[in-house]
């Protein structure tokens, strides 16, 4: 038996409405750290700073912020809109 997987378009996914979260990208990210309040992979939307990383989880809604080192040492992909309504993920 062969389960496919399918991300959905960009436009499915719910970008933060406050003004803070105008500058953030759709990232891939793998959260296997427990002092975190999420973990596995996730699609998140994040504002990367020099010092701090702003992180909001679109379905649940939930909103925390980590060290931009340990963003650093995670495994990340940006997943972007290409012209054709598909995503794609880079790193």
């Amino acid at each position: 038996m062969v389960i496919g997987l399918s991300i959905e378009p960009m436009t499915s996914i719910p970008k933060p409405k406050e003004a803070t979260w105008d500058n953030a990208k759709l990232y891939r990210v793998d959260f296997y750290d427990m002092r975190l309040p999420v973990s596995g992979t996730r699609l998140v939307w994040a504002v990367v700073g020099y010092k701090w990383v702003r992180i909001c989880t679109p379905i649940q809604n939930k909103k925390f912020r980590m060290r931009r080192g340990e963003w650093d040492k995670m495994p990340t992909q940006i997943v972007e809109e290409t012209n054709d309504d598909t995503t794609k993920a880079t790193t």
